[in-house]
């Protein structure tokens, strides 16, 4: 008897154990499949998709530049419907940000964010990932995270995707800045690693996948990148270089949901 108890929980430890690595493994495909490209007539950039678990509704969340910067009332969104294994095509959806001049998003009332209520299409190959995700002081602590932690971007730098469906590409940088919290404070953090004109408003996160530690959280979003500006003297005037530091800005995952609280 005490031999079949021993043996069933074994076993129940080990799916267990098999789930949570496999979960964790996959949060790396479900931001992809959650993360969009946004694209109007002058300009590209990223956006992803949170759930709010309350209203049930989807929620797209970017940096404010990438919507104040649109000169119409409509952008163009890059869904993907699954065909079948493997197989996905891109589905263009044109929506509107914007009635009669006025913003349909809501900004943070300081910070480069925004977020807008949208409804997929019906078929889009989307994850259900909540506004949970979003990373607090709270979970911040919980989590252990600091700098030096391996952190993930997902993007499309320079308007390319990863393949014909139109997923994002996935980029690795560490956390290169303290302190991180408080939040309300600190406001953002860099990310060593350079991002290109794009890669605006992508998900930053954390994952960490192994037996000890299930980590799966969002930690906010890019915003900017870092130059280091070189007059060069010429003999008929100055000219001037841009460098690249390597060093991405990235706006706390507490201020995206003090944003998504603004929304009716």
């Amino acid at each position: 008897m005490y031999l079949t108890r021993f043996l069933f929980v074994t076993l129940v430890f080990s799916f267990l154990t098999t789930k949570t690595q496999a979960e964790d493994d996959e949060f790396n495909t479900q931001l992809m499949r959650a993360t969009i490209k946004i694209m109007h007539e002058k300009s590209t950039a990223t956006g992803f998709i949170l759930r709010k678990n309350k209203e049930q509704k989807h929620i797209l969340i970017t940096a404010a530049h990438v919507f104040s910067n649109v000169p119409g009332d409509d952008i163009n969104l890059i869904f993907r419907t699954k065909k079948s294994e493997g197989e996905y095509i891109k589905e263009i959806v044109k929506t509107s940000i914007r009635k009669e001049g006025k913003p349909l998003w809501i900004k943070h009332p300081t910070e480069d964010i925004a977020v807008l209520w949208i409804i997929p299409p019906k078929n889009a190959d989307l994850p259900d990932l909540s506004v949970e995700l979003l990373a607090n002081d709270e979970m911040l602590k919980k989590h252990k995270v600091h700098p030096g932690d391996l952190i993930a971007n997902l993007g499309y730098p320079h308007r390319a995707e990863a393949n014909s469906a139109g997923f994002p590409i996935l980029r690795n940088g560490a956390i290169a800045t303290f302190p991180l919290s408080p939040t309300i404070k600190t406001k953002t953090f860099l990310m060593s690693g350079n991002i290109f004109e794009g890669d605006s408003g992508g998900p930053v996160y954390l994952t960490r996948a192994n037996q000890q530690d299930d980590t799966r959280i969002i930690l906010g979003l890019v915003s900017a990148q870092h130059f280091l500006d070189e007059d060069i003297k010429l003999i008929y005037g100055t000219s001037k270089i841009r460098h690249r530091l390597g060093l991405a800005i990235i706006i706390h995952a507490a201020l995206i949901k003090e944003t998504i609280e603004l929304l009716k």
